[in-house]
C-alpha cells in the first residue's frame, strides 16, 4: 500500500509526478510532425514538419532515418536557391530534412532515457528508504542531464529554425513563411517540468542528506501500510497457549475408567499419600 504521510515522501511523489509528465509530453512531442507547420495556400494543404517526419497534407506522411538521403538534400543547394526546372518540382514533392533535425532528434531520445532513469530512481529511494542516497545522488544526476539535454535540443532547433533554408515553404506562385507547431511548444512545456522536477529532486535530497529522522519516518509509515508490525502481533496472539504439565503425568498413560491422579509430592521430594477421613456426628 501507497503511503505519503512525511514531507520527504510527499516531494518524492512530486518529483515523480513531474518526471512523468515530461518525459511523456516531450515522447509525444517527438514522435508527432507538427514542429514547424505552414498553410500552403497555392495547393490548399497543410504542411507539417517534423524531426522524422514530414506531412505534406492530410492525406500522406513520409518519415526518414538514413543519413546519406539528410546529406544528399543538404547538397541540393542550386535546387534550393534557384528553383529550376524538375528541381523545383522534386524539392515540392519530395520531403527533405537537415542534419540538425537528426541532431536534435537523437538528443530529445537520449533526454528521454534519463528521464526514464529518474523515475526508477525515485521509484527505488521511496521503496528502500534505508538505501535512498545512493537512488538520490543518481536521481539529481539524471534529472539535471535530462533538461540540460533537452535545452540544448530546443536551442538547436530554434536557431536553424530560423535560418532562411528552412523557414520558409516554397509553394507552387508564392512563399509562406512557417512557424513553430505543437510539438515544438509541447517539448517546450517538457522542458519546464523537467526544470521544476530539478527542484523537486533538490527538495528530496536535502530532507535525504540533511533531515535522516525524515528517512526514519518513512521508512516507518512504509512498514506500517503493509502491516507488517500487525501481522506479527497477530501471529504472536494466534499462538495457542499451552499449559506446563508435569513430568509424572506426562510419563502415566490415562486408565480405562479416567485419569491417574498422581500422589501429592513434600517439598523434600517425599511421597504423601492421600487419604480420606470420614467423620461421624
Amino acid at each position: 500500500m501507497l503511503v505519503f504521510q512525511t514531507k520527504l515522501q510527499k516531494y518524492q511523489l512530486a518529483t515523480l509526478i513531474s518526471s512523468i509528465a515530461s518525459n511523456f509530453l516531450l515522447f509525444f512531442a517527438t514522435i508527432t510532425p507538427a514542429w514547424q507547420v505552414a498553410n500552403d495556400l497555392d495547393a490548399d494543404r497543410y504542411v507539417q514538419s517534423g524531426l522524422w517526419l514530414y506531412c505534406p497534407g492530410q492525406a500522406q506522411c513520409w518519415y526518414i532515418f538514413s543519413d546519406s538521403l539528410i546529406n544528399y538534400y543538404e547538397k541540393v543547394d542550386v535546387c534550393r536557391f534557384f528553383l529550376i526546372g524538375d528541381c523545383r518540382k522534386k524539392l515540392l514533392r519530395t520531403p527533405y530534412f537537415f542534419g540538425w533535425h537528426y541532431a536534435v532528434l537523437i538528443l530529445n531520445v537520449i533526454s528521454m532515457i534519463f528521464m526514464g532513469l529518474s523515475i526508477a530512481s525515485i521509484i527505488f529511494a521511496y521503496a528502500k528508504p534505508h538505501r535512498s542516497r545512493i537512488a538520490i545522488i543518481m536521481l539529481d544526476a539524471f534529472c539535471g542531464f535530462a533538461s540540460l539535454l533537452l535545452g540544448v535540443s530546443l536551442i538547436v532547433f530554434m536557431v536553424n529554425a530560423e535560418m532562411l533554408e528552412s523557414k520558409y515553404l516554397i509553394g507552387i506562385k508564392n512563399t509562406y513563411e512557417k512557424e513553430y507547431g505543437y510539438s515544438y511548444y509541447l517539448a517546450g512545456l517538457a522542458f519546464v517540468i523537467s526544470v521544476i522536477t530539478i527542484l523537486f529532486a533538490a527538495l528530496v535530497s536535502t530532507y535525504t542528506f540533511l533531515f535522516p529522522e525524515e528517512v526514519t519516518d518513512s521508512q516507518y509509515s512504509l512498514k506500517m501500510s503493509n502491516n507488517q508490525f500487525a501481522a506479527r502481533y497477530n501471529n504472536d496472539l494466534q499462538q495457542a497457549y499451552l499449559p506446563p504439565q508435569s513430568q509424572l503425568s506426562m510419563q502415566i498413560p490415562p486408565t480405562e475408567h479416567g485419569s491417574y491422579i498422581a500422589g501429592a509430592v513434600s517439598p523434600k521430594g517425599e511421597f504423601r499419600s492421600q487419604t480420606r477421613h470420614f467423620y461421624s456426628y
